[in-house]
């Protein structure tokens, strides 16, 4: 026997009208996500913004060679970097050649424990410092050395003339100041006559004046500097110009060992460009026998949160003049008094504390969502149309998305100090972003109130 034909019926539940919305929305909401860009998030933390540029400078010192009063061999009782007072003993000039020169003897300054020290002290700084591509530092390290070797052999023969002082001249000064045995023909330099040709001068050749050799009168024998103010002055483009035009002092680093300090500025406008004259009062003695030194100099600094300058995206806000500003009575909050018409066209005010976001000297600037153009702010208990301000006038503030609470909401940033990749703000700001909250990463790519996560 054949089977009845059988006859189905579609009954329509409410279950399956349920799945079917859900599943609908669950694949567009996947469809959306694949085809929109992604945010990125990054974190706010603290840090530091240092703006600084890299100069080799020419040192300039009140500064003048001495010559020879005589012939002889010569032998120095200071050594290099030491002060010497007016009428003191500085050489001795010696009319036999020596004939020990390695000053060995026993007890002899050669074997001093402290002169050993200085010499790994020069050399340890030149290792640490040395770079392929600051080749001729080697020969900042020679002078050194030999200005040690300077003293030590000097105060060798010293001690040989004190006990035979028929054998020899001692010259004594007739200034006081900084001795140094090294020149080079820009002891007259000052900082006006400094141009490109002395900066880059590819012929500098430093002579040194070493113990225990032969010179005749009038030849270079020291060098004395007669003042601890000296300059440093430092090429300079247009945009480092006019960005220093008016800074009076600059925080400076020393790059051969690292010492860092301040120093009084200001520009030079030379006949080859612009110049910038750092003055000092200390560390003269420790690069008496410098004329370039390579320095770091700090044009300006900020510290705060660090975020992204990628992430800064500015908002436009109405503006609402400060005077008002009141407080409600019985809230005791502090806002505004927006008069609005209701549904039975009566004018009634509405007292509103949100959307309030930042202050300035003039105005306060309230969001577009809690305020719209045209409506009227009035004083309290006050019926003249002197005292009621109509929303219009807008002004655009700096921002970034928090992305705390999985969608993105605008909060202002106070810029202290910006450069191409990141950006300092000001720290406990009201509406503004707090240490460790995520922020998009692009500013530009999001909206407020989109979802990220």
């Amino acid at each position: 026997m054949k089977d009845p034909e059988k006859k189905f019926d579609f009954q329509l539940n409410i279950g399956f009208i349920v799945f079917a919305i859900i599943f609908v929305y669950l694949t567009i909401t996947v469809i959306v996500n694949l085809m929109k860009e992604n945010i990125s998030v990054c974190r706010v933390e603290e840090g530091q913004i240092v703006n600084s540029a890299s100069f080799t400078g020419v040192c300039v010192r009140d500064e003048e060679v001495i010559n020879s009063s005589g012939n002889g061999y010569i032998n120095f009782y200071v050594g290099e970097g030491d002060k010497v007072a007016n009428a003191g003993n500085i050489y001795l000039l010696s009319p036999e050649a020596p004939e020990n020169q390695a000053g060995t003897s026993e007890g002899g300054v050669m074997a001093s424990s402290g002169n050993y020290s200085e010499i790994r002290d020069q050399i340890s700084v030149f290792s640490k410092n040395y770079s392929n591509s600051s080749f001729s530092q080697i020969y900042s390290l020679r002078y050194n050395l030999q200005s040690l070797s300077t003293e030590m052999l000097s105060a060798e023969k010293i001690k040989e003339f004190e006990s035979h002082p028929s054998s020899g001249k001692v010259v004594q000064t007739t200034q006081s100041g900084i001795v140094s045995y090294s020149y080079d023909g820009y002891e007259n330099l000052t900082p006006e006559s400094v141009n490109k040709q002395v900066l880059t001068d590819s012929t500098y050749e430093k002579h040194q004046i070493d113990p225990y050799t032969y010179i005749e009168s009038g030849q270079p024998a020291y060098k004395i500097v007669r003042s601890n103010k000296w300059n440093i002055v430092i090429p300079l483009t247009e945009n480092q110009a006019q960005a220093l035009s008016e800074v009076t002092s600059v925080n400076l680093t020393f790059r051969k060992d690292n010492i860092r300090t301040v120093s009084d500025f200001y520009i030079h406008q030379g006949s080859d460009g612009s110049y910038g004259v750092l003055t000092l009062n200390d560390y003269v003695v420790r690069y008496v026998s410098e004329r370039y030194v390579d320095i770091e100099i700090v044009f300006e600094e900020a510290s705060g949160l660090k975020i992204p300058t990628s992430a800064l995206v500015q908002k436009d806000f109405y503006q609402i003049p400060i005077e008002y500003l009141v407080t409600d009575n019985r809230s005791y909050e502090s806002g505004f008094y927006c008069e609005r018409t209701n549904e039975k066209g009566e004018v009634v005010a509405d007292f509103r504390t949100n959307g309030i976001y930042y202050r300035d000297d003039q105005y306060f600037y309230v969001s577009m969502d809690d305020f719209k153009l045209g409506d009227y702010i009035g004083k309290v208990n006050s019926d003249s149309q002197d005292n009621r301000f109509r929303i219009g006038a807008t002004g655009q503030l700096d921002g970034v998305y928090n992305v705390n609470k999985g969608y993105a909401q605008f909060e202002i940033v106070e810029v202290l100090h910006k450069n191409s990749d990141y950006c300092i703000v000001k720290e406990n700001l009201d509406y503004s972003v707090a240490l460790y909250d995520n922020i998009a990463l692009n500013g530009s790519s999001a909206s407020e109130n989109e979802i990220v996560y």
